[in-house]
């Protein structure tokens, strides 16, 4: 779609990083139509994801590390208001079900399949929770990339230019 093009076009054009190289900023805050907020989300984590998150993620064999070497603001302005919440959201819940589960899908499979390989990707802390309940194979899957979006979300910020944090930390997509 030539719109959803020149979103991504958009998006990607504003990505500036720091002189030192800890902070990449998007700056959403002008030049963005956000009548079409799932678009605009869709588009936001497409271009994030692919430019800077899956940078984030190591592969080795069966196993996922996380380890950013530099955070990502992006920035949205207030001025769209009822509009900005809902492309939080949705950007959020693309990233979670589109973006990871969509880049590392065989390794999450792989280890939801294996309980060896499920202890290995979640770490010691999280161990004793996973095996206290009983779990279904898509469960063990939702948990993975549960943890994968969390880990994320330590060195992702949403704000508004102020320094409004416009993640709805009570209603996360995990």
């Amino acid at each position: 779609m030539p719109i959803e093009n020149n979103l991504v076009s958009a998006i990607t054009t504003s990505r500036k990083s720091s002189g030192d190289g800890s902070l990449v900023i998007y700056n959403l805050t002008k030049g963005l139509d956000f009548s079409k907020p799932k678009m605009v989300a869709e588009a936001l984590a497409k271009v994030f994801f692919e430019n800077d998150a899956v940078n984030w993620f190591k592969v080795k064999g069966d196993h996922i590390e996380f380890e950013p070497k530099y955070k990502v603001r992006i920035l949205l302005a207030e001025e769209h208001n009822k509009l900005l919440s809902e492309t939080v959201d949705d950007f959020l819940a693309d990233l979670k079900k589109n973006e990871i589960n969509e880049k590392f899908i065989h390794q999450i499979k792989d280890i939801s399949t294996n309980e060896e390989k499920l202890q290995s990707a979640v770490g010691l802390a999280a161990i004793g929770s996973f095996f206290n309940k009983p779990f279904q194979r898509k469960d063990d899957k939702i948990e993975i990339e549960d943890q994968l979006f969390t880990e994320m979300l330590g060195v992702l910020e949403v704000r508004t230019p102020d320094d409004t944090d416009l993640i709805d930390w009570e209603n996360l997509p995990i």
